[in-house]
């Protein structure tokens, strides 16, 4: 399927036609933005194992190198953060109560 009809905010009648050839199905909208496949796919596999490093990070409370946090790549504190982030995010759309960090 092509890019342009895997997430559609417009349906042109190309959009429409490689759909309907595909028999392809709507899976999840955010916003205006209607998926034809799982979201996952968006996420590719450099992305996975930085999510990983951040579960593995907080789980075990070490560092990828020896220091602090001043010690780390910018990539690393950035990504950290944004981990911390939506993992807060999510708590909070579970349980109703945002954490903050």
């Amino acid at each position: 399927m092509s890019e342009d009809a895997r997430a559609v905010t417009e349906y042109s009648e190309e959009i429409k036609e490689e759909l309907k050839e595909k028999g392809a199905e709507k899976v999840f909208s955010l916003g205006d933005i209607r998926l034809y496949e799982c979201p996952l796919t968006y996420i590719e596999g450099e992305t996975w194992e930085v999510i990983r490093l951040g579960y593995l990070i907080e789980d075990t409370k070490v560092l990828l190198y020896g220091g602090g946090w001043g010690d780390q790549p910018t990539w690393l504190v950035e990504a950290f953060e944004i981990f911390k982030s939506e993992s807060a995010h999510h708590a909070s759309n579970i349980t109703g109560h945002e954490k903050r960090y």
